[in-house]
């Protein structure tokens, strides 16, 4: 889809003309301000989950099963980002998502027991999901109207938001208060922030249907063609959400780290994230994207050897800044390149990407928190090092299949 082919597309319901890119609200600033703060939003929960498991009397494998909440309601979002994102186009989609995201962030922190916390955080992810698919296919479009890169740029700010966010949790947590009232907080503040974002978004013309007409199938799933590319984010994304949901109790139980230590660790992971995505956009143009993304995997795979043999805080900070610069770049890599596969509509091809992140989610939180309640939290964060060097060998998949920027024509 080209800047041509983009203006010629069929109007979606209530879509308008590209507006113009200029000023300090352009289309590229509020995208990037939807990704802040859905970032930041989470963040705030990540690093009370130590605090949780300690006012439930949660054991480790208990926790993994409660925290398995979140990304099974992701896959609820998933199965119906597609349709839903055609049927409301992006824009109105991440107005009522995000929106939902906001008020939902709240409930973990009033959760009394295990099963109150799945279902809290299954209602977070759906939320979650469905502003993350909607917000990506919308940057996508964005790109695709304005001839400028800005994905690897977005999923920056989604990272600086994931500092922010981290930081001012184990702020907040320091100054003694409790996770839901610190949640409540949170979802005052962003609500209106979310809604004004939402508004803000450009009318785009509607460029979901360009793959023939296509309808979204109620769950999307991924063509053969763009399996390789799944798997490859699957490793990546799991190094992420391993690291955000078990880092702070790793640090907890292992090093005896402090709530604004351990928000001050994930706040770091976030920030070298962002450096990372940042540096993405330039750096895929001058070395080509698998090449980029296999040189980052490698580092992340120091990372997590540098944290799961550390005696103390200085290595352990060293592992989360590898980890965090080395999955920086793979999963915007990954919805650039599943967006502009020729087989299927953008919504579709990123909505059955997503699938397989959300996955790696589920499972690798789920696999560290039985293996560690067995053999210890260093064993069980170590069981995702073989899940990301085969992400790494599959790099290459970043580069097939795609559409050229320059070709004309749908």
């Amino acid at each position: 889809m080209t800047d041509e082919t983009a203006g010629a597309a069929r109007p979606g319901r209530g879509e308008g003309l590209v507006p113009a890119a200029d000023g300090f609200l352009s289309p590229a600033r509020v995208i990037m301000g939807v990704f802040f703060l859905q970032a930041l939003i989470l963040a705030n929960w990540l690093p009370r989950i130590p605090d949780v498991e300690v006012a439930l009397g949660l054991g480790h494998s208990e926790l993994a099963l409660a925290l398995a909440g979140l990304p099974l309601g992701m896959f609820l979002g998933i199965g119906i980002s597609g349709p839903l994102i055609e049927w409301l186009a992006p824009r109105r989609t991440i107005l009522v998502s995000l929106s939902a995201l906001c008020v939902s962030v709240a409930f973990p922190g009033w959760a009394p027991d295990t099963l109150l916390l799945f279902v809290s955080l299954f209602v977070m992810g759906a939320s979650f999901a469905l502003t993350d698919v909607a917000m990506n296919v919308e940057a996508a479009r964005i790109e695709t109207a304005f001839g400028r890169r800005i994905m690897s740029t977005c999923h920056g700010f989604w990272s600086i938001g994931s500092m922010v966010g981290s930081l001012m949790s184990g702020g907040i947590a320091e100054l003694g208060f409790a996770t839901g009232p610190h949640l409540v907080i949170v979802a005052v503040l962003s609500l209106p922030v979310g809604i004004f974002l939402a508004r803000a978004l450009p009318r785009l013309r509607e460029v979901l249907g360009d793959a023939g007409g296509e309808r979204h199938p109620a769950f999307a799933l991924p063509s053969l063609s763009l399996l390789g590319l799944c798997f490859f984010v699957f490793g990546t994304v799991m190094v992420e959400q391993v690291s955000r949901n078990w880092g702070g109790v790793f640090l907890r139980d292992i090093l005896g780290a402090s709530p604004g230590v351990i928000g001050l660790s994930i706040g770091v992971f976030a920030l070298f994230m962002a450096i990372g995505r940042f540096l993405g956009d330039p750096l895929s143009d001058r070395f080509g994207g698998a090449a980029l993304a296999r040189a980052f995997g490698i580092l992340a795979i120091v990372g997590i050897v540098l944290t799961v043999t550390a005696n103390g805080m200085v290595q352990a900070l060293a592992g989360f800044i590898a980890m965090g610069l080395g999955v920086s770049v793979g999963f915007p890599l990954a919805i650039r390149a599943a967006a502009s596969r020729t087989d299927r509509s953008p919504a579709t091809n990123v909505a059955a990407l997503a699938f397989f992140a959300y996955s790696s989610s589920l499972v690798g939180p789920i696999m560290v928190g039985f293996t560690a309640e067995e053999m210890g939290l260093r064993i069980g964060f170590s069981t995702i090092l073989p899940v990301v060097v085969v992400s790494t060998a599959l790099a290459g998949h970043l580069r097939r299949g795609q559409r050229g920027r320059a070709e004309a024509g749908p």
